[in-house]
This record gives C-alpha cells, structure tokens and sequence, in this order.
C-alpha cells in the first residue's frame, strides 16, 4: 500500500506538470504568432461576442493552472491525509473540520478563478459562488469514488496474494517497461506539441494509453482470479468488467478532451468498447497462459516434495540414536578396560556425529559450535598420529566470546585436507592452523607439509578434499565478504582465509 502510495503521488504530479506545460507552451505559442487583438476566436470568442478585450494569459492560461493547482491540492489532502484518518477513525472531529474548510477553500478559488476564466458572462462572484457548492461536491465526491475503488482492489489484492510477492513483483516489472515506453514517446510528442494533429496523438497517448495498462492490469490481476474463485460466474465477472472499465474511461477521457478542446460522445463511447475488446482479450491470454505455467510449476514442486520426503524416509531408516547408544556402549565399555584413550576417540566421535546430524543441515551456526567441531577433528586426528614422533600438529585456535554465526563445514574442508596430504607416516609432517576474531573478520590459517605422491595413487592429481566446493560455497554465501589465498611450494601447502561475519 505504501509503495502504491508513493507511486500514485508521483503520477498525479506528473500528470499536473504535464498540463501546466501545455498551457505554458499553448500561451506561448499563440502569443508569438499573434497579438493581442489578433487573437484567434476559438480561443476568446465569447469575449469577442460580448466586446469585452480577450488576454490570453489573464483569460485562460492563469485560470487553467489555477484550475489545476486546486484539483491537485485537493486531491493529496483528501487521498492521503483526510481519507487515511477517517478509515482508521482518528482524529475524526479534527478531520471533518479539515474536511469542511477544504471544501469551502475549493469553492471560494474555484469562482474566484471563473470570474476570470468565464468573465465574458459579466455576473459576479456570487453567481459562480453558488454554482461551485454543487460543483465541487460532485469534484470531492468523484475523489472518493476513486480512493474507494482503489483500496478495494489493493485490499482485494493483498488478501489474494498474503504472503506472496508475485502480484507486487509482476505489477512493478511492467509498470517499469510500460511508464518508460509511454514516457518516451510521450517527450516525442510534446516537442511538437504546436502541431494540431502532433497535440492530437499527443493527448490520446498521455490519456488512453495509461487507460489500457490499467484495465489489462485490472482484468489480469483481479477480475479474472477472483472469477475462477468464484466458480466462474460469468455474468458477475463480466458485470463488474464493464461497470470499472466505464468508471476508470471517464476521467482519462475527460483529460483526452480537455487537452484537445472537444467533446464527441459517439468516438469516446467506440474508444471504450475497443479498448475493451482488445485490452480484455489480450489480458485474458496472457493471465491463460500464466496459469499454464504455475500449474506446470506446481506439479513440479510436488514432485520435488514427493523425492524429498523419499529422501528423508531413506535417511531416517538409520536410526542415530542407535549409533549414539552403540557409542555410549564403547565408551563405556573403554572406561571398564581402563583404555582412556579409546574412551576419549570414541566421545570425541559421538560429538562430531551429533553435530554432522543435528547442526550441519542449519543455513548458519554458531561460530563457537563450529569451532568446537574442529577441536574434536583435530584432538581425533591427533590421537591417530601421536605415537609418530615425526608429526607435529600445533593449533591456535582462540575462543570467540562474540555471538557470531558461520555457515556449517566451512572450515573444517581446510583441516581434512592438511591432514589427508600433509601426515607421512615415513617422512617428517607439521601441520598448523590458527584461527582468530577481531572486530568483525575471522582470520584462519592452514600450513601444512607436502609430500611426493607415489604413480599409483589415485589422489596424485587432485588438489584436495572438498576445496572446491567450498570455494563455491564462499562466493554464493560471502560474496565480496572474503578473501581466500592457496599457494603451494615444494615443502608445504598453506591456506588464508578471511570473512567479514
């Protein structure tokens, strides 16, 4: 409703820029090409016929801006300031206050402007006094004709389309391609808005065009949905078609003929059943398509659902707490035989386990659970390898006291593949990771040595256990958040990873 708001604001601005210029540039234009007395009698001829002195600026240009700048005003206070406190009932006494001074505001510059604009009756203030209460009654009621059926269509809308953005983002999309398009053409015609047939097409394509985007929105978005919710009652549909395609023709029409000083009620009635026609059908083939196309996807979804949950039936088959009660078995079991050692590998498993089933399938953990996986890699790792006197593994992992989430098995790919390619049971290894936090980046640290692959091994050509993939993972989940340096030499393998949290 907001966004719509906004949008509507500056619309209605444009369209009241749009008009002054044209009566700035009319002015001008007549005024250049003639003088004073000489002024064309389509222009001023009821002064003429009265012999009073015709000014094309005192007589019509000033009234019309006048004319314009009171329907504008108007408009905004009552759109977005009078309506929006009557609806939600605050301020109700102040409000109708308001209400009423507006009114009577509108009425006294409405005749003030006609004793200029319409002088050539020679009547007085008073005449056009009381002829304005009428007036601007049916001007205010005409606003609040429009407010009311358009927060009944966004109302309608935002019920039909709670908690999805299609609708929002479908609107947006073509209002963009569509105001550019019209907006273009639109400044062709205005430079040659001198030239009565230009002024012509100019005015049909600043009134009518808006007009038809607005009935095939209607017609898409609303009519036709809520047509297949009811049942498809057809003659409500069409009734309603016709009743707000007639109500929403008669201002953009008003507009067309005010710019091109005529009015004939047989061409404006064809325009509107043409419009109708055309916008009407081609708003029922593009929403029949679309329908197409969310049935195909819908059907796709549910068969995505059906695998996954086949998926998931497969995966819970193994039971964990069977494992994790076989674990505590072991564990128990490691403790009786006084083997600490084995005790410890197996709850350090246990523990690993747990969070592979549990955490590993979060879009974001805690960093310090993150952490504490790697400890227990690393301590396992090291039960492994700590009777070789040749392996170093030295770590300085530091505590992060900060709240901080990470997303899962981010790290731990850099410590598998130290210890895959960096441990030789023949040969002298180190392996070395330090990781820290300050104000805001994780700085973390890989070294690890390297070792001559034999011929047969089928991992010679591979650069790592899952480098890649977390490579891939850093770019979607951290883009321009983080630094990932690999350089390799003869001796040792290093990693350098920074992320911004």
């Amino acid at each position: 409703m907001m966004q719509y708001r906004k949008t509507e604001f500056w619309v209605v601005t444009a369209i009241i820029i749009f008009l002054i210029f044209s009566f700035v540039q009319e002015a001008a234009a007549v005024l250049n090409e003639y003088d004073y007395n000489d002024i064309p009698h389509y222009y001023g001829y009821r002064f003429f016929e009265n012999g009073l002195r015709f000014d094309m600026l005192q007589h019509r240009t000033y009234p019309l801006i006048s004319y314009c700048f009171i329907i504008y005003f108007s408009f905004l206070l009552i759109n977005f300031y009078i309506y929006p406190k009557l609806y939600s009932k605050k301020d109700i006494t102040l409000t109708l206050v308001l209400a009423l001074l507006l009114y009577t505001a509108a009425v006294f510059l409405f005749s003030v402007t006609d004793t200029w604009y319409k002088g050539y009756m020679q009547v007085g203030f008073w005449y056009f006094f009381l002829k304005n209460l009428v007036l601007v009654v049916v001007l205010f009621g005409g606003i609040a004709l429009y407010i009311y059926l358009k927060d009944t269509v966004l109302r309608t809308y935002t019920i039909h389309t709670a908690g999805s953005k299609t609708f929002a983002s479908a609107i947006k999309q073509e209002v963009r391609v569509v105001g550019g398009i019209w907006f273009g053409i639109l400044l062709l015609f205005v430079i040659s808005f001198d030239d009565s047939e230009a002024r012509t097409l100019g005015a049909f394509w600043f009134a009518m065009v808006p007009y038809a985007y607005l009935l095939y929105a209607l017609n898409r978005y609303w009519l036709l949905p809520e047509y297949e919710k009811d049942k498809k009652q057809f003659w409500s549909y069409f009734t309603k078609l016709l009743s707000y395609s007639l109500l929403l023709f008669l201002p953009f029409v008003l507009v067309f003929s005010a710019l091109i000083y005529e009015f004939e009620p047989g061409m404006f009635v064809a325009n509107w059943v043409g419009q109708l026609l055309v916008m009407g059908t081609l708003s029922w083939l593009v929403y029949r398509r679309n329908r197409h196309d969310v049935n195909q996807l819908i059907t796709l979804k549910k068969e995505l659902g059906q695998t996954t949950a086949d998926l998931q039936f497969l995966r819970s088959q193994i039971n964990p707490h069977f494992l994790f009660n076989s674990l505590n078995t072991l564990y128990g079991t490691a403790l009786q035989e006084n083997s600490e050692r084995t005790a410890q590998g197996i709850q350090m498993l246990g523990d690993m386990m747990r969070f592979m089933l549990h955490e590993n399938h979060q879009h974001k953990i805690l960093l310090t659970r993150e952490l504490e996986y790697m400890r227990n890699y690393i301590e396992l790792q090291s039960l492994r390898v700590s009777t070789t006197p040749d392996i170093v593994i030295q770590t300085r992992i530091e505590d992060v006291l900060d709240e901080k989430f990470i997303a899962p098995m981010l790290l731990i790919p850099f410590v598998e593949n130290a210890f895959k390619h960096g441990i030789s049971l023949k040969q002298k290894s180190w392996i070395k990771v330090t990781l820290r936090y300050d104000q805001g980046k994780l700085y973390f640290d890989v070294y690890n040595s390297t070792h001559s692959r034999l011929e047969q091994d089928p991992e010679k050509d591979k650069s790592g256990v899952g480098l890649e993939n977390v490579k891939q993972r850093l770019a979607l989940l951290y883009p321009d958040q983080h630094e990932l340096v690999i350089r390799e030499t003869a001796e040792e393998f290093f990693v350098h990873l920074t992320i911004q949290l």
